[in-house]
């Protein structure tokens, strides 16, 4: 017999056996009915629109994963060929080929990586080279596997050499290295072997641990109370590595100092913490580093207290006596809370977790990638990212036909100004840097989409393993803009009772390079029209100081004791364009104000614009600043080649946040920025204007190695030639509270778009099944409804893929962030 106490537990299992059966009739009765109601409801859709011209599904197969099946059997191959072609960048093998060469060579005995020092000579950087252009269009019309011979482009850091300079080499053929030379003005128009003082910027200079613990030990040893009292940190011998004050650098250009002998920078203390450019101290030290041996390197006046002080002696014997007010600075608490972290804080919004909106692919990628070679819809191109310059698309064609060789970024700056002699000399000039490392880290989810496919990059790297691989160097993806690329609505019968239009889905190519506190975000973007974008956006932190009233000139008070200074970012592209061929000219459009008799009554004017065609002949003529007064279409054309209506086919060039330097020609760092007097300038296609800076551009304003002037100072006709245009955009950044933490790349958008002029008989666009139609049913009886014309596009319901973002960051934590300090180069 149960017990009382037995029964009652068993008769409490039957109660919620008894329930948990209801919920279970009531879940199944609710999802039949919601069967129903859809298949109803799918049923009135298909009444109500054309059967032949809208797939409804109505069977019940589950969503299967967005992208599992492609109809175009689009493919992504991201292994690197055994015959590269003329555009693709160095492979793994080129590279371990070419370093091993170097270190054999006897006239270069480059340093095997792990033993390179700056006295030594040493590998700063392998870049593809070239063939003439000719070459390259005479190879891309053959079909077969011979390619032509590749070379690299070497620039090595001859330490060893008395006296040191740096040498640029070409070196090839890669795939069986034979011979070096030393490159000439006739292939580069620059000037080879270059001074040692005028070398790129090495990060193998700046490691605390490395050549420039001297510099800093000494500095501690003058400095050193100073820098405790007033700021409670020294740059060595801290108890933990965080603790010790870190540095930014303002190089001092060699026209500043009139020698291309010397090398200058002012060293200027910041705090180590989330971000260090936004934790100034209001010091500066001024550092003589053009020696090869860094223990012969020194440091001369300081900045403290708004004052220049000629020397250390000089600064404490003020401070001691008490001949200068003591700065005291506060030295900041690591917390996530400090207002420069990117740590989330204020008022979560939304309130509760949602997730933002995704992109899916619900039949998969509709492009293709195959040694480095792109394919979508009617267009293809060649990707690349020069180790030098930066990021570029060969070889662009749409429907077949090359619209451009080469669209690359040559040269990005910035100009700061301010009162402290640090801030009024900082002249960014990039090319300085390896930018190809300066390209990583593309983060799926947050820097592209999800969906993105990531292009990986091997570099040299000298400090660790001879090659590393930068796994996110480009992600490439289609973006539904949100916005119509065309569209037309006439609502009522009268006006034709219909609907036409479709959203602008386009492939954007994009890189992201840091360059110290900045990023730049390049999109190539390529739209279904013909058009193809090039845009720049800039966020990243300020470069901060500390505030006073001096500065005030020059930015506003954005924080305590922070200050952000007026800067000017401008950006440098070539752009060398094929329009129907490589024999092209270049006009204006002038729009131009006209007074003209009324055609119904000759008695009396009337006002209005007209156009003007301008062809330019030569190349000073074709040397372009922006005029309000004179607004204009800038065309380049192919007098040789017709649409249907006997037009000639050219593409329009677009420039967005065009931008005016105020600074004057030859004076200061200008000198070695000339690309940045003009939005544009045309000249005739060169194969030695490789581009139109170099890499010592930071240093080299005395004399700089590639003067851009001299591209256009010949005045070639550029009459029925190839042509190149050098276009020039860019903005003033006068920074504000909002742009703390991070500045927002909302806004500040320039760039370039190239747009089919008389090119098309067309909009080709029209093609395209991503558009909409809408048209009544009947056009006698509108009762009937109306029918949706899709193009054979199919809106099923597919499951997203899942994000794999933790999952790739667990097994490799290196695809964002650095775990192995030789993963650096320089």
């Amino acid at each position: 017999m149960w017990s009382g106490e037995k029964a009652n537990s068993i008769a409490t299992k039957w109660f919620w056996g008894i329930v948990a059966m209801f919920f279970v009739v009531l879940s199944v009765g609710l999802a039949l009915a919601l069967i129903v109601v859809t298949r109803q409801r799918d049923g009135l859709l298909n009444a109500s629109s054309s059967s032949a011209k809208v797939s409804v599904i109505t069977d019940d197969v589950a969503p299967t994963l967005c992208g599992s099946v492609n109809a175009n059997n689009n493919v992504i191959n991201l292994t690197e060929p055994d015959i590269p072609g003329p555009f693709h960048d160095l492979t793994v093998e080129e590279i371990k080929k070419l370093r091993k060469f170097l270190e054999q060579r006897p006239e270069t005995r480059a340093a095997r990586p792990g033993t390179v020092t700056l006295s030594s000579s040493f590998i700063f950087a392998m870049d593809l080279m070239l063939p003439k252009k000719s070459e390259v269009l005479a190879r891309l019309k053959k079909t077969g596997d011979t390619e032509l011979p590749r070379y690299a482009r070497v620039i090595m850091i001859r330490g060893d050499r008395i006296p040191p300079v740096v040498e640029e080499l070409k070196c090839g053929p890669l795939h069986n290295v034979e011979s070096c030379r030393l490159l000439t003005v006739n292939d580069t128009s620059a000037r080879n072997p270059v001074d040692f003082s005028l070398r790129p910027l090495l990060s193998l200079e700046f490691d605390s641990n490395g050549a420039f613990k001297y510099l800093l030990d000494k500095i501690d040893k003058e400095l050193g109370t100073i820098l405790m009292e007033n700021l409670n940190a020294t740059f060595r011998g801290c108890e933990l590595p965080e603790d010790c004050l870190t540095f930014g650098i303002s190089p001092v250009s060699s026209q500043l100092v009139n020698s291309t002998s010397e090398r200058q920078l002012w060293i200027v203390p910041r705090y180590k913490l989330q971000y260090p450019s936004l934790h100034p101290t209001g010091m500066a030290i001024l550092c003589h580093m053009k020696e090869a041996d860094p223990m012969k390197w020194t440091f001369s006046k300081v900045w403290y207290a708004n004052k220049i002080f000629n020397s250390a002696t000089d600064l404490n014997s003020a401070y001691s006596t008490g001949t200068i007010a003591k700065v005291t600075m506060t030295k900041p608490v690591k917390t996530e809370n400090v207002f420069s972290t990117e740590h989330r804080r204020g008022n979560p919004m939304p309130e509760k977790p949602q997730q933002p909106p995704t992109q899916v692919e619900p039949d998969g990628k509709r492009y293709s990638l195959n040694n480095r070679r792109v394919t979508y819809l009617n267009w293809a191109f060649n990707v690349r990212m020069s180790t030098v310059s930066g990021p570029a698309v060969y070889d662009v064609r749409f429907k077949g036909e090359r619209i451009a060789y080469e669209i690359a970024l040559n040269e990005m700056a910035s100009f700061y100004s301010g009162f402290a002699p640090w801030m009024q000399v900082t002249n960014y000039v990039v090319s300085g840097l390896m930018v190809d490392q300066q390209v990583r880290s593309l983060v799926p989810g947050a820097d592209c989409p999800e969906t993105a496919t990531l292009i990986s990059q091997p570099i040299l790297n000298m400090l660790g393993d001879s090659t590393s691989v930068n796994y996110t160097t480009f992600c490439l993806f289609e973006h539904n803009n949100g916005i119509p690329l065309r569209r037309h609505l006439s609502y009522t019968v009268a006006d034709g009772g219909f609907y036409g239009g479709m959203l602008d889905s386009a492939l954007v190519l994009r890189s992201a390079l840091t360059i110290s506190n900045d990023d730049y975000i390049i999109d190539f973007i390529f739209h279904q029209n013909g058009a193809l974008e090039t845009k720049v956006l800039t966020t990243g932190y300020i470069l901060g100081n500390v505030y006073s009233e001096a500065e005030g000139r020059y930015g506003f008070r954005i924080g305590e004791n922070l200050l952000g200074n007026l800067h000017h970012q401008m950006f440098h592209f070539k752009v060398d364009l094929d329009v129907a061929g490589t024999q092209n000219m270049y006009k204006t459009l002038d729009i131009q104000r006209e007074v003209v008799a009324r055609s119904d009554d000759a008695s009396k004017d009337w006002v209005q614009n007209k156009i003007v065609s301008q062809l330019k002949t030569s190349e000073l003529d074709a040397v372009h600043l922006y005029s309000f007064d004179q607004p204009k279409y800038h065309i380049v054309f192919n007098n040789f080649s017709q649409n249907a209506y006997s037009e000639n086919r050219g593409y329009r060039v677009q420039i967005d946040g065009m931008t005016k330097s105020l600074l004057p020609e030859n004076v200061g760092n200008e000198r070695t920025i000339p690309w940045s007097r003009h939005q544009m300038v045309v000249t005739k296609h060169k194969d030695s204007e490789v581009r139109s800076s170099s890499s010592y551009a930071v240093y080299d304003s005395a004399a700089p190695v590639v003067n851009f002037s001299d591209f256009y100072q010949d005045n070639d006709s550029i009459v029925n030639e190839d042509l190149v245009l050098w276009i020039t955009c860019g903005t003033y950044h006068i920074p504000r509270t909002e742009d703390l933490p991070l500045k927002s790349s909302v806004g500040p958008k320039v760039g370039f778009t190239l747009l089919p002029f008389n090119y098309h008989n067309e909009c080709p666009s029209t093609s395209s099944r991503d558009a909409v139609y809408i048209q009544h049913r009947n056009p006698l009886d509108h009762r009937q409804g109306v029918d949706i014309t899709r193009n054979g596009n199919r809106n099923d319901q597919c499951l997203t893929p899942e994000s794999t973002l933790e999952k790739d960051l667990l097994s490799n934590p290196d695809l964002v962030l650095e775990t192995n300090h030789q993963n650096h180069n320089y």
